[in-house]
């Protein structure tokens, strides 16, 4: 029985040196132009891959979501559960049962890709983990991506989560156009966080001309991941590359196919053409692309190559993305009183940066409240924040201890809300 046994060992060590050298197929690339949803490179871009922290990005185009329909306001304080306390890093590393504004959890998860932050925010907006991933993926293959499947917020390793890189260019797209006011926090470049000067991970922000924006990933599934967005002359490009060996070798791959598709662009002016087909010689590297780097970790097919090469495939990769128009929310409207009555007691339920969205969450509050709420007028209060208007979501009219039961109820019902003493 021993012979066998030490056979068996014999036979299972020497597979090892084997494994570690056949590296699992994490590369994936893909180039958009964003105007039109026109690929101009792609490879493997329709295969499943780990999106790390690029599931941060779904995560957002929810909590955008959310504001847009008055679920949130900006101010809405975001309580910490253990578990989000818990949450590996990269994170901020909040106390349980501290809170984080709305607008601080959207700073951190765009700079510091910030897990603990992400677990706050499914929580708040679903009531848990499990079931606000349940709703990304619903949302998700609403907007096309009907390749990708969430069960985190984070993009904290977990092999059922999957992306593909067209479908993060699919969010990508949807992120800009749905909400182009929020856009702007993707292009920060740090987070100020309890004195701390925190810098964004996407490094070719403020590095490569015309980004602005998105975000990057890590993994030891995943690689390194990133997606961009960058625009000059008017036009602008989608950029995802999924499964680098390392952030540097990961920013120079994309930031070359960058450079390759504009000068593409470039040519198209020159030439005052729109041709939808490119001839592959215009984005053809003669040369092998990080020779040591993503190569060891892209199988394109060709064992004998080791270079990763940019070109355009004319394949059924490069269809065009679907462009879905943002859909429109109807809003009713509400009038706008320069400041609320004072005197009395209320509740606050959000803050916006518009009168439509506050009007939503008026109603929203109404609605869910109704008899709590009978006979309390509902008031929206203008106001300003950073030179910016805002717009406060208050209920008045009530006892002190009427206020924070109402609040206490609310915040049950996973509703932002804090009591207003008069004044």
């Amino acid at each position: 029985m021993r012979p066998l046994v030490l056979a068996i060992m014999v036979i299972l060590i020497s597979q090892i040196p084997v494994l570690a050298k056949t590296p699992p197929e994490r590369f994936a690339a893909i180039a958009v132009v964003e105007a039109t949803g026109e690929v101009l490179h792609a490879r493997h871009a329709n295969k499943p891959r780990h999106p790390a922290s690029l599931t941060k990005v779904m995560t957002l185009y929810m909590v955008f979501d959310a504001i847009k329909t008055g679920e949130l306001g900006w101010d809405d304080p975001l309580r910490v559960s253990a578990k989000a306390a818990r949450a590996h890093p990269s994170k901020l590393g909040l106390k349980a049962n501290s809170t984080i504004s709305v607008e601080d959890a959207v700073r951190a998860m765009v700079t510091k890709s910030a897990n603990d932050v992400a677990i706050v925010l499914a929580e708040r907006l679903g009531g848990g983990e499990a079931r606000f991933a349940t709703m990304m993926t619903k949302k998700a293959h609403a907007l096309g991506m009907t390749d990708s499947r969430f069960v985190n917020a984070s993009g904290l390793p977990d092999k059922r989560q999957v992306m593909t890189a067209r479908d993060m260019a699919v969010l990508a797209y949807r992120i800009h156009h749905d909400f182009p006011a929020d856009y702007r926090y993707f292009s920060l470049s740090k987070l100020v966080w309890n004195q701390r000067s925190l810098p964004n991970h996407n490094t070719l922000l403020g590095r490569v001309k015309g980004v602005d924006g998105l975000k990057t990933g890590f993994t030891n599934q995943s690689g390194y991941n990133i997606a961009v967005t960058a625009e000059r002359n008017g036009e602008r490009l989608i950029v995802v590359v999924f499964g680098g060996s390392t952030a540097a070798e990961r920013d120079a791959y994309t930031t070359k196919l960058l450079e390759r598709a504009f000068d593409v662009l470039d040519q198209r002016r020159a030439n005052e053409t729109q041709a939808p087909a490119l001839p592959l010689k215009d984005l053809d590297d003669r040369e092998p692309v990080l020779v040591a780097g993503l190569p060891g970790l892209a199988h394109q097919g060709d064992g004998e190559r080791r270079g990763v090469q940019i070109v355009i495939d004319d394949t059924i990769e490069t269809r065009p993305l679907p462009l879905i128009k943002a859909a429109t929310t109807p809003q009713r409207n509400l009038a706008v009183v320069p400041s609320a009555p004072t005197g009395q007691w209320g509740i606050q339920v959000g803050a916006f940066s518009s009168a439509a969205q506050a009007s939503a969450r008026l109603h929203h509050i109404s609605d869910i409240a109704q008899n709590e709420l009978a006979g309390h007028a509902g008031h929206i209060a203008e106001g300003e924040r950073n030179g910016a208007p805002l717009y406060r979501v208050r209920f008045l009219g009530l006892s002190p201890v009427g206020a924070r039961a109402l609040c206490t109820k609310l915040n049950r019902l996973g509703q932002s809300c804090f009591a207003v003493p008069p004044g």
